[in-house]
């Protein structure tokens, strides 16, 4: 354990310490810029990641389809483990890794917790505080000048809770994570023609953001500013990765399965028109057989009475 506690301290937080400290004295003694800066390089360097996992996110939507014909394929004999078996076959043919879509969440959340403790070490209450930012600093770091370094921005105190913040900032805050959280949920949810997936994202759709608000009402207000500022950069790389074709689709509601193409909507009207046209001629010629079934008495008919006039003349 204590083995696992050095590699934190020096790969997540004297690392973050460092950056948040050097940010805040070159940016005006700002806080609150620093960590707006800071959310900004994280996520640049999250990028190839963010971009791995939109494209396998899309890809796993496009083979969900696969995947529902599978399932109706096994639903009879119940075998599961063949039924999971062909499924992995199958992502692993198509080049897709469930796993994969889960790694830029996987990688923020030891930043989220770094991020609680660095915002508190960054700006200590207590001399031992500053004691222990003092060792934590590199050595050629110039913010070892400058502590006690300041913790307001807008008017808040950055270290302390959301919900002891002055009015409005302790209610607005929890409504924008919430917001920006449903936000990028939202337009980064594929969608799936399996009813009971379709079903589950939506309910994720919801209960994310709400428990995102809450948390944020009882994090200190830098952790909540980041969570902010890395939701919305994450929107604003979804939509720049995102086709410009495909970009009016990012905000409906997805939650059904796709609807059938142009080109599949064409061979079934021309089908159906053909079997017009093929029903039109067998009612055409059904009603010609009919004309002449009708036709064919008076045609006997006339010649019954030609041969009698004939006979009669003679």
């Amino acid at each position: 354990m204590e083995f696992l506690g050095i590699l934190w301290t020096e790969i997540i937080m004297r690392p973050m310490i460092n950056s948040i400290a050097l940010l805040h004295v070159l940016l005006f003694d700002n806080l609150g810029l620093a960590i707006i800066v800071f959310t900004v390089i994280i996520s640049l360097l999250m990028l190839p990641l963010t971009i791995r996992q939109t494209n396998q996110m899309k890809a796993m939507s496009a083979l969900q389809p696969k995947v529902k014909a599978l399932q109706e394929k096994y639903k009879a004999g119940g075998d599961r483990r063949k039924l999971s078996s062909e499924t992995m076959a199958m992502y692993k043919q198509a080049g897709v890794s469930p796993i994969g879509c889960l790694g830029p969440m996987f990688i923020q959340m030891p930043i989220w917790i770094g991020l609680y403790q660095a915002i508190f070490r960054v700006v200590p209450p207590t001399p031992e505080g500053l004691a222990s930012l003092a060792k934590a600093f590199y050595f050629w770091n110039p913010a070892q000048t400058s502590v006690p370094l300041g913790s307001d921005f807008l008017g808040m105190d950055l270290v302390g809770l959301v919900s002891g913040q002055p009015i409005p900032f302790n209610f607005l805050f929890p409504v924008l994570v919430g917001v920006s959280m449903w936000i990028q949920q939202k337009i980064t949810t594929m969608p799936s023609p399996d009813p009971k997936q379709a079903q589950t994202n939506m309910m994720m759709l919801w209960m994310l953001p709400i428990m995102f608000a809450f948390f944020a009402f009882q994090f200190p207000a830098g952790l909540a500013l980041y969570i902010l500022f890395s939701n919305v950069i994450r929107v604003g790389i979804q939509w720049f990765v995102t086709e410009p074709a495909q970009r009016s689709q990012l905000f409906k509601l997805r939650n059904s399965a796709p609807q059938p193409t142009a080109a599949a909507v064409e061979p079934a009207r021309g089908t159906s028109d053909s079997d017009k046209e093929k029903q039109t001629d067998g009612d055409s010629s059904v009603h010609s057989e009919d004309g002449g079934r009708s036709n064919r008495p008076r045609a006997r008919y006339a010649r019954t009475q030609a041969r009698r006039s004939r006979n009669r003349r003679r």
